[in-house]
């Protein structure tokens, strides 16, 4: 499931193809969650585990480029990963968390897992966002730079994999229809 992550991580790049296209767009929306016009969308979880397909392979892609050295290939990557990565981060905030808070009610347990998922993927869409930032349009791309951008990129690679992982297994079964 994280082969292009793994791959990357352990050294080997792989063939550097095309991104897979976007997903389509979920589909329509049927009940709302209490107390909010958001609607239980039975497409939303396949449309957020296409863009963590998307999100791994352009991971890989910027780690390709960075040991490559390809300075406008890195950039062209991390603006497309940076683009994935915040549309996926704004649907799951407002469409997914947002509905699992007013649906789960009263189950205390999963309204405080869902709360601190959130606040932990807010505390890594920031530090991914200023990664992003200070090097998305670098162009002082000497051996230091490198050195320090693989450095930072292999620190992220397994937090990664460890989000998406939990998000799968943990949080994405939490998300139903509401009762």
């Amino acid at each position: 499931m994280f082969q292009f992550l793994r791959k990357w991580f352990s050294g080997d790049s792989g063939d550097s193809g095309p991104v897979p296209a976007e997903p389509a767009a979920p589909a329509a929306r049927a009940a709302t969650a209490p107390g909010t016009e958001i609607r239980y969308d039975p497409g939303l979880v396949d449309h957020l585990l296409a863009d963590h397909r998307r999100i791994e392979t352009l991971f890989a892609l910027v780690g390709q480029a960075a040991k490559s050295r390809d300075a406008h290939r890195l950039r062209e990557n991390l603006h497309a990963f940076a683009t994935v990565l915040r549309g996926h981060l704004l649907t799951e905030n407002v469409r997914f968390y947002v509905y699992l808070q007013h649906t789960l009610g009263l189950d205390t347990e999963n309204t405080e897992l869902v709360l601190g998922f959130r606040k932990e993927m807010q505390h890594i869409g920031r530090a991914l966002g200023d990664f992003l930032q200070r090097h998305g349009e670098r162009e002082d791309w000497d051996e230091q730079a490198w050195s320090g951008f693989d450095a930072e990129l292999a620190g992220i690679a397994p937090v990664l994999v460890k989000r998406i992982e939990t998000e799968e297994s943990i949080l994405y079964p939490l998300y139903l229809p509401p009762r």
